[in-house]
């Protein structure tokens, strides 16, 4: 599966527990778990084919939330990409008008050093002193899944070679 703002949907995307037919054509498979994706209708799975052929903006589910201002970028990103594995309304962070890639729920390993995390916070709003305390809630090895994930998560980001995060908390 590839997706272009979304690196490793095998590890990091929601999907259902076992196969079932995608909710939009039928084709039976492990995908995408739409169970929190806002919109006027409601589907319990979509397909990558569906998903990125864009059959959510017919059903007015967004798997992401973001302004839609019509461009291509931000189409993409709300109906064409695997929601974030959150547990609220997440917003895809804008980089100099960019969409970075959500590359996976981050570890200490993702990061050269704490100065290196710091610099790389993307939330607006908030101190860098204010989270600090993240550092050492980040798990000490690379995550292969969002299973793996605890309680607060970092969500990478990477746009031109540099990081980007925000987090979550359950």
């Amino acid at each position: 599966m590839e997706f272009r703002y979304f690196r490793d949907p095998e590890g990091f995307a929601l999907l259902v527990d076992s196969p079932q037919p995608c909710s939009v054509c039928s084709k039976v498979g492990v995908w995408f778990d739409t169970g929190g994706y806002p919109g006027i209708n409601e589907i319990d799975c979509i397909c990558e084919d569906c998903l990125k052929s864009g059959k959510l903006i017919d059903l007015e589910i967004e798997a992401n939330q973001f302004y839609d201002d019509d461009s291509e970028e931000s189409v993409t990103l709300m109906y064409k990409t695997p929601a974030l594995p959150t547990w609220q309304e997440t917003a895809w962070p804008l980089v100099n008008g960019e969409f970075p890639v959500f590359e996976r729920i981050a570890s200490k390993q993702d990061f050269e050093s704490k100065d290196d995390f710091l610099k790389s916070f993307s939330g607006e709003g908030q101190e860098v002193s204010e989270i600090e305390w993240l550092w050492d809630r980040l798990p000490e090895k690379k995550l292969n899944s969002y299973k793996d994930a605890g309680d607060v998560s970092v969500y990478l980001f990477t746009l031109e070679g540099n990081k980007y995060w925000v987090w979550d908390a359950n």
